[in-house]
């Protein structure tokens, strides 16, 4: 999902993009569910609409024939992905689109399950119901991208983050905060949480910052939806006192290897904090596999020098955000990156490229992606 540009631009059907901006009304909150958004229409008027709220609760296509009521009979309903046909936590969505008695169905994108794919617009036109699916699924797949990946991968979508100095600097000093970005980073930051599953930072990182990892306004007011907050901390087991569980303990998750401190385990668990363990052989991976198994489709790094070498070396990164703000770190300061060059015949080989910039007050932003995935996006101009 592009973070400056607008994925829906391109959907030509109005009634499309306006399930598309339904469905993102769920973002971060239904997974490890797909998000997904409904209209209904009747001679062109809509008359009912719906979204996935959260995980757990009634579909989009039950929501907005709830909305609709009798109008519903004879209508076209426009939805994102292709309707369910099992039970699960909620009754099969095609039944209830057979039910309403509904005339057509015009899809976004199929269902990527391959014993799924097809079997809902299947059903629906076995019993009469005109389906229609969209000419470019590409959208639509962009709006589930971290639900596919995940689905594909067994791991959640990672996102890094990072902010640096014009030098390429992350800190000023090593083992000790220092500000980088002004408010234009800050404002990102705050976005990029809004948008993810969950927020995570390394346990050297929560030693030195001590962050809150939620979603603020200028003035400091939370939001009411927060990323779930995680401590990626292979053997040092971070401290029940840290400012990370302070606001709702059961809301974090802390990930730790199986050669974890048993008593710092033990405290943590005593203080109601949510503890998840992998094999400390299957290292980084091992980390967001139980994340992944944990029900978190997307997750945010707020990475330091050694979370974001890790995740660099492991090839583990979807998406690095970068926030660059006018300064110079200098000499002292450490570097971004712990380990030995990306190159060939003494010339940088890149892996990534620019898929997206902007600036936001004094700071600009990149969006780097995986050379081989980013064939699609264009660089967008500023932001403001």
């Amino acid at each position: 999902m592009s973070l400056f540009s607008d994925d829906a631009s391109v959907i030509s059907e109005p009634f499309l993009r306006r399930a598309f901006a339904l469905a993102e009304s769920g973002r971060g909150s239904v997974s490890p569910n797909p998000m997904v958004g409904c209209v209904v229409v009747r001679d062109g008027v809509v008359v009912g609409e719906g979204h996935h709220e959260r995980v757990g609760s009634a579909h989009a296509e039950v929501n907005a024939l709830a909305a609709a009521g009798e109008s519903a009979k004879g209508a076209t309903v426009y939805v994102t992905l292709e309707p369910c046909t099992h039970y699960g936590r909620t009754p099969p969505c095609t039944a209830a689109l057979i039910k309403a008695g509904v005339s057509k169905v015009v899809i976004g994108m199929r269902d990527p399950n391959v014993d799924v794919s097809g079997g809902g617009a299947e059903i629906l036109a076995h019993a009469g119901v005109d389906v229609e699916f969209a000419a470019n699924e590409a959208p639509f797949r962009a709006l589930n991208e971290t639900w596919l990946h995940r689905l594909h991968t067994s791991r959640p979508w990672v996102r890094v983050k990072v902010a640096l100095t014009l030098d390429g600097r992350p800190t000023l000093f090593a083992s000790q905060r220092s500000r980088i970005t002004g408010s234009g980073g800050s404002s990102v930051t705050m976005e990029l949480r809004a948008r993810a599953t969950a927020v995570a930072v390394g346990a050297s990182t929560l030693g030195i910052d001590n962050p809150l990892l939620t979603v603020r306004d200028d003035q400091g007011r939370g939001a009411v939806r927060q990323p779930i907050r995680v401590v990626l901390a292979r053997t040092s087991v971070p401290s029940p006192a840290a400012k990370i569980f302070s606001a709702d303990p059961t809301a974090t998750r802390v990930v730790v290897s199986d050669a974890a401190d048993a008593r710092g385990i033990a405290a943590l668990e005593r203080a109601d904090i949510p503890v998840l363990r992998y094999r400390y052989a299957d290292g980084i991976t091992g980390s967001l596999r139980v994340l992944s198994d944990s029900g978190i489709d997307d997750v945010l790094i707020e990475a330091g020098p050694a979370l974001a070498s890790a995740f660099w070396n492991a090839r583990l990164i979807d998406e690095l955000v970068v926030v660059h703000a006018g300064g110079m770190g200098g000499n002292a300061a450490p570097p971004l990156f712990l380990g030995g060059p990306d190159a060939s015949a003494g010339d940088l080989v890149p892996s990534m490229r620019a898929v997206e910039a902007a600036i936001r007050a004094d700071d600009a932003i990149t969006v780097w992606r995986h050379r081989r995935e980013a064939g699609a996006t264009s660089i967008t101009g500023r932001s403001s």
